[in-house]
């Protein structure tokens, strides 16, 4: 075993802080991709259902059909479709299959959501990512590379302006009971709401008590 390997390994506070960034890094970006895929699919979606034991809502694609004075139910393929094509199909990996993560990036893009260049970051998220995840021991073999460090800030600064937009470009026009004063200054710039999403408030308190971590 290499000598310098093993006194890296060895060296519990700085093992602890590593595992805590690499875990970190895991958690903000996948809950990022899990809670963009929900809201994009509730989007383009036209049947909700109430999951009890899962405590989710089930978005799904179906189409009512009246035979015979009976309404029935049937999936709604062209609205599938639609989805996939949209949302799923924009993005490919090396190997030329669709990647969904990278075509749900895209997608954030051409609406709007997010910069062009937010793109580039995530994408270097998702490399980081697999190497987090699959390579975690050869990880642990180097201090973490400060623009590691940088690129979960961007991440979590992204997802908070990706919310923002979200409210002002989906929310707001589509739901009538919003109060939209209470969402703008004198000067009609956004504001922070008084409340704020569960989503948003842990990437709040990321940054706030792991910031000897991420900044170190």
């Amino acid at each position: 075993m290499d000598s310098d390997f093993f006194d890296i390994v060895t060296d519990r506070e700085k093992i602890r802080k590593e595992l805590i960034f690499y875990s970190l890094f895991l958690m903000v970006f996948e809950n990022f991709v899990s809670y963009w895929m929900d809201q994009v699919r509730s989007f383009y979606a036209n049947s909700f259902s109430w999951d009890e034991e899962r405590k989710k809502l089930i978005c799904s694609f179906v189409k009512h059909i009246t035979k015979d004075g009976k309404m029935t139910f049937a999936p709604d393929k062209d609205a599938e479709k639609k989805y996939i094509n949209e949302v799923l199909h924009l993005e490919r990996n090396k190997g030329g299959d669709w990647n969904p993560k990278l075509s749900l990036f895209r997608w954030m893009v051409n609406f709007g959501l997010i910069e062009k260049d937010d793109f580039q970051t995530l994408s270097k998220c998702y490399e980081k990512r697999n190497i987090y995840g699959h390579e975690i021991a050869s990880c642990l073999e180097k201090a973490v590379p400060m623009e590691d460090k940088q690129l979960l800030k961007d991440l979590i600064t992204i997802a908070k302006e990706a919310s923002k937009n979200w409210i002002l470009m989906v929310e707001i026009p589509t739901n009538p009971d919003i109060d939209n004063e209470s969402l703008f200054d004198e000067n009609g710039e956004y504001k922070e709401p008084d409340v704020i999403s569960g989503f948003d408030m842990f990437y709040t308190l990321v940054l706030a008590n792991l910031k000897d971590i991420i900044e170190e």
